[in-house]
C-alpha cells in the first residue's frame, strides 16, 4: 500500500557565522556582500598569512550559570545558542508538549576538542577537568545542548565532516516522516581547532587572501560558524499558526567509494546523489531553479562539481549556480546548514546570491556562477549540495514555496536483519562468538594494557595539574585526592578485552594493510561476514546498498598519532594521518574495500552509537529509499590518556580476570572495556527471502528518549524515566504491550549508574503486566565494546530467538535487584517478541522492538 510522504516545512532558524549571530544581522551583511574572512590572530601564533572566517562576536549567555558556561565548549554552546534562537523564531520554547517529544540532530566534524587544547597547544597548566568532564565527549555537544533547551525526543551526532549538517537535516527529515515526531532542531556547529587549521594547512589548500570558487586562484577559505533549523510537520505547522520558510522536499546522501580525501574524477558519487534527490522529491532536473554548490574554491572540487552538474542538468546553461563560501568561508561540519539559511533568508525576496571575488573562470568551469552580483529571479525549487572527504556526499531538495510540488509517495517496508557479522574478543566471526556464549566457561585471558612512554609522561604532568589546584577534589569529591607520583601500575592493572590472532586475509576478498586501521579491519570483516550470511554479493550495484557506522571513541591510533605530531610545531604536522583521524573514516575504508555507494552516514554519538545507526538505517529501509543498508559500528583498543583517566577516575574496572567484570553485580566495579565491531544487514524481508537468504530477525519498532539531567549525575530517577518513555515509544511503535515482551535485553556497560537506570527502567515498564519477564546482558563475554555494545547483544539475541534458548548472564554471582528476574541459569525459552534497550553517555536512550 501506498503511504503519502508528510510535508515537512521549516519554521524557526538560528545563525552564528562570521557575519552575524543573528538572522536579521545575517540577511542585511548577505544582501551588503560582506566577507568574513580576514587576518587570524588566533591561528598567526603558528602559521604565516593565516586568514579564516571567525566568530568574533560578545555572545550573551547570560541566561546560563557561570558554572555551565564554564564546562561547555564552543561547539556545545553555539549549538545552544543557534538552537534557542531556532526554537524562539518557531514560537516553540513554551510548548512543552513539542519539547518533550523533540528530537535534536547535531552535524559536526571535530566535536570534544576544546577541552584538549591545551595538550596539544603545550599549556598544560590550563587544562580544565570541568571542561574535560562535560565537554571531552565527542557528542557532549548533544547531551549538553539538548539538556539546556528542554528536548527529550532523543539525540544523535552526525560526523561525515563537511556533509555533517545536511546529513542531520535529512535525518530530522526522515524522523518527522516516520512519525516520531511533528517538531525536531536540526543544529550544525563547527568551531575551527588547531587541530583542523593545521591540517588544511598543511594539505596546502589554503587560499592567500580569500577563496574565489570556480575562478582565479584555487584555493579554500576555513570558516567557523553554527545554524539551526526547526522542522515540522505542515499540518502541525499550519494548526498552530506558525511562519514557514521553507519546505524540505527530500535529500539523499552517497558514497564515491574511491578515495579517502579526492573525489572522484568521473564525479559518479556526486551525480548519484543529485539523482537520487530528485527522484525522492518527484522532481525532474528542469525544475531545479538554482544550485546552492559545495564550491570549496579547491581545483578538484570545483572542477568535479562543475562536471557533476553538466552531467545532471541537460540544459546546465539554464541553471543559476552559486558558492556562499565565497562570504563565510568553508564552515566544514557547519557548512550546509548555514549556506542553507543564507538561501531561505534571501531567496525569498527574489535575489539569488552571487559567488563572490569572482574574476577569470578557470579550465572546465564555465557554467552561470552569478559573478559577483545578486540576481535578480523568483525561485521556487533549488539545490543544496555539500560533499566531503571520504567521499561523503548530500543532496537536499528545497522549495520556498509550500505545497507547490506534489507530496511523492513510497511503498512502507519490514525491516529485516538478514546478514550479522561480529568480531570480538571470544571470536573473530558470528558463528564463533556464538559456540563460546553456549559453553559453560566463556571467560577469556584479559590482555595487557601497554601505555606509550610520551602518553604516560602526559598523564603524570596533567594528574599533577590537577592535584595542586584541587580540580579532583573540588568536582569528583574526597575520595579522588591522587599522589601523581603513585599511579597504577600499568602491567598489574591495566587489562582489557582484546582481539588477537586475526587474519584479515582469511576473511576478507580486498585488504590493504597500509590503509587498515585496527578498527576499521574489524569493522571490514563483520561487514563482509554479514554480505555473505544474507547471500548479498556486491557487483556494478553499489549504490543499491548504503552503510551507517556508529563511533564511540573512533580511530584512536591514528588520532594519537595525528595529535602528537603537532607538537613542538603545527606547521610540520603529519598530513597522511588528518583524514584518517576522522570519525568517518571507518566508514570510508569499508565503503572503498567493497564498494559500497548507497546511503552511507557515520553517528559519533558514543556508546552505542550503533544503536543510532541502526534507528537510521531502520528508516532508510521502512521508506524504501535504499533496498538495503548495513548498519554497525566499532571499536579498537588503544592505550590512550582517556583510558588510564578512566581507571583513575574508577570508570574503568581494573582486573587480571575476566570473570571479575560482572554486570548488574551487587557490588558494580564498572566496566572493563573491549574492542571488536558487529554489522548487521537490513532490508525488507520478502526480497531477502525471494533472493534465498534467511531472515534472522525482525526490527518491529523503536523509541528514542533522552533525559535533562545531563549537568546533575545524581539525578538517576529522572534518567530511569527518559529510558522508560524510550520503552513505551517503541512498544507503541510496533503495536505492543508490555505483557507482549518475553525477553528484555540490557546493555548497562556494568557501572552501578547504568545498571540501575537500566533495572529501574525495566521494573516501571514491566511491574505491572509482567513483572517476571527474563532480563539479560551479555556485555561481559567480550567486554564493553562500546559503540556496538547494543548491536553484539542483539546478535546473541537473534540467536536466542532461533534456538528458543537464551544463556545466562555470564559470570555474576550476587545480582543487585531483587524485583528483576535475572538470567541465572541457562533457560529454554519460546521468544516472539524480545525488547532491546541501550544508552550512551550522555543520557541518550534506545529501545528497540525484536521478532522472530
Amino acid at each position: 500500500m501506498k503511504t503519502s510522504r508528510k510535508r515537512v516545512v521549516i519554521t524557526g532558524m538560528g545563525i552564528l557565522s562570521s557575519l552575524a549571530e543573528n538572522i536579521a544581522d545575517f540577511r542585511q551583511a548577505l544582501l551588503e556582500k560582506k566577507n568574513g574572512v580576514a587576518d587570524s590572530e588566533r591561528f598567526s601564533t603558528w602559521f604565516e598569512n593565516a586568514r579564516a572566517a571567525e566568530v568574533l562576536h560578545d555572545i550573551d549567555y547570560s541566561e546560563l550559570s557561570e558554572e555551565i558556561v564554564a564546562s561547555l565548549d564552543n561547539a556545545a554552546l553555539w549549538a545552544y545558542k543557534v538552537g534557542k534562537d531556532a526554537l524562539n523564531q518557531a514560537g516553540l520554547t513554551q510548548r512543552s508538549e513539542c519539547l518533550e517529544e523533540m528530537g535534536l540532530i547535531v552535524g559536526v566534524s571535530s566535536a570534544g576538542t576544546e577541552a584538549f587544547l591545551p595538550l596539544f597547544e603545550q599549556r598544560i597548566q590550563d587544562f580544565s577537568l570541568r571542561k574535560a568532564l562535560y565537554s571531552g565527549g565527542f557528542s557532549s555537544c548533544c547531551s549538553s545542548a539538548s539538556t539546556l533547551l528542554g528536548l527529550k525526543g532523543g539525540v544523535e551526532l552526525v560526523a561525515t565532516a563537511c556533509t555533517a549538517s545536511p546529513n542531520a537535516v535529512g535525518m530530522a527529515f526522515d524522523y518527522i516522516q516516520n512519525g516520531k515526531s511533528k517538531t525536531m532542531l536540526a543544529v550544525g556547529t563547527e568551531p575551527i581547532y588547531l587541530p583542523t587549521f593545521a591540517g588544511f594547512y598543511a594539505l596546502n589548500v589554503m587560499h592567500p587572501d580569500t577563496c574565489s570558487p570556480f575562478s582565479g586562484n584555487s584555493g579554500m577559505s576555513i570558516g567557523e560558524g553554527a545554524g539551526a533549523i526547526v522542522l515540522e510537520e505542515y499540518e502541525h505547522a499550519v494548526a498552530r499558526g506558525a511562519t514557514i520558510y521553507g519546505e524540505i522536499l527530500s535529500y539523499a546522501t552517497s558514497c564515491d567509494a574511491y578515495h579517502e580525501t579526492g573525489p572522484d574524477p568521473r564525479a559518479s558519487g556526486a551525480v548519484q546523489v543529485m539523482l537520487k534527490a530528485m527522484e525522492n522529491a518527484g522532481v525532474t532536473p528542469e525544475q531545479i531553479d538554482y544550485v546552492n554548490a559545495h564550491g570549496t574554491g579547491t581545483e578538484a572540487n570545483d572542477q568535479i562539481e562543475t562536471l557533476a552538474m553538466k552531467k545532471v542538468f541537460p540544459n546546465v546553461e539554464n541553471v543559476l549556480i552559486s558558492s556562499t563560501k565565497s562570504y563565510f568561508g568553508h564552515n566544514i561540519g557547519a557548512a550546509g546548514i548555514v549556506e542553507l539559511i543564507a538561501c531561505l533568508v534571501t531567496l525569498p525576496e527574489k535575489k539569488v546570491l552571487p559567488t563572490l571575488n569572482f574574476s577569470v573562470a578557470r579550465p572546465n568551469c564555465d557554467l552561470d556562477y552569478v559573478a559577483n552580483d545578486f540576481r535578480q529571479k523568483d525561485i521556487n525549487i533549488f539545490m543544496k549540495n555539500n560533499y566531503a572527504f571520504g567521499g561523503n556526499n548530500c543532496c537536499m531538495i528545497v522549495s520556498t514555496k509550500p505545497c507547490s510540488v506534489p507530496v511523492t509517495t513510497y511503498d512502507a517496508k519490514r525491516v529485516a536483519i538478514t546478514g550479522i557479522g561480529a568480531v570480538s574478543a571470544i571470536g573473530h566471526q558470528l558463528s564463533e562468538i556464538l559456540e563460546r556464549v553456549h559453553q559453560s566457561d566463556t571467560s577469556v585471558e584479559l590482555g595487557e594494557i601497554i601505555f606509550p612512554e610520551d602518553t604516560l609522561q602526559e598523564v603524570k604532568e596533567l594528574l599533577d595539574v590537577l592535584v595542586k589546584t584541587n580540580q579532583f577534589k573540588e568536582l569528583l569529591g574526597d575520595e579522588y585526592v591522587i599522589d601523581a607520583n603513585k599511579l597504577p601500575d600499568e602491567e598489574k592493572d591495566f587489562k582489557t578485552y582484546q582481539v588477537t590472532g586475526l587474519e584479515p586475509r582469511k576473511h576478507l576478498r580486498r585488504f590493504d594493510p597500509r590503509k587498515a586501521t585496527r578498527g576499521g579491519t574489524f569493522a571490514l570483516m563483520a561487514l563482509s561476514e554479514a554480505l555473505n550470511m544474507a547471500k548479498r554479493r556486491i557487483k556494478r550495484d553499489g549504490e543499491e546498498l548504503g552503510m551507517v557506522m556508529g563511533m564511540s571513541r573512533g580511530p584512536q591510533e591514528t588520532t594519537y598519532k595525528y595529535l602528537q605530531s603537532l607538537k613542538p610545531d603545527p606547521r610540520k604536522v603529519r598530513t597522511s594521518e588528518f583524514p584518517g583521524s576522522l570519525m568517518n573514516s571507518i566508514a570510508t575504508f569499508c565503503g572503498i574495500s567493497e564498494g559500497v555507494k548507497g546511503y552511507t552516514t557515520t553517528l559519533a554519538t558514543g556508546e552505542n552509537a550503533a544503536l543510532g545507526a541502526l534507528t537510521y538505517g531502520y528508516e532508510i529501509i521502512r521508506q524504501h529509499l535504499q533496498p538495503q543498508v548495513i548498519v554497525g559500528g566499532a571499536d579498537e583498543y588503544f592505550p590512550s590518556m582517556s583510558l588510564y583517566m578512566d581507571a583513575v577516575t574508577q570508570k574503568l574496572h581494573m582486573t587480571a580476570d575476566a570473570r571479575d567484570y560482572q554486570i548488574y553485580a551487587k557490588d558494580a566495579k564498572g566496566y572493563v572495556p573491549g574492542e571488536g565491531a558487529c554489522m548487521l544487514l537490513l532490508e525488507d524481508p520478502e526480497a531477502a527471502v525471494a533472493r534465498g537468504a534467511e531472515v534472522l530477525a525482525e526490527v518491529v519498532g523503536y523509541g528514542k528518549s533522552c533525559s535533562n539531567s545531563y549537568f546533575d549525575a545524581s539525578r538517576t530517577d529522572e534518567k530511569a524515566s527518559a529510558m522508560s518513555l524510550a520503552i513505551q515509544r517503541a512498544l507503541k511503535d510496533s503495536g505492543l504491550n508490555a505483557g507482549d515482551i518475553d525477553l528484555v535485553c540490557g546493555t548497562s556497560s556494568g557501572s552501578a549508574e547504568s545498571a540501575k537506570i537500566e533495572l529501574d527502567a525495566i521494573y516501571s515498564t514491566f511491574q505491572h503486566e509482567h513483572p517476571q519477564v527474563p532480563v539479560v546482558n551479555y556485555n561481559a563475554l567480550f567486554g564493553f565494546v562500546a559503540s556496538s555494545a547494543g548491536l553484539l547483544n542483539l546478535a546473541i539475541l537473534a540467536d536466542c530467538i532461533k534456538k528458543q534458548s537464551v544463556p545466562a548472564i555470564p559470570f555474576t554471582r550476587t545480582f543487585v535487584d531483587d524485583r528483576i528476574n535475572f538470567v541465572r541459569q541457562n533457560l529454554k525459552l519460546m521468544v516472539k517478541h524480545a525488547l532491546l534497550v541501550g544508552a550512551t553517555e550522555g543520557g541518550n536512550y534506545y529501545a528497540f522492538v525484536i521478532k522472530g
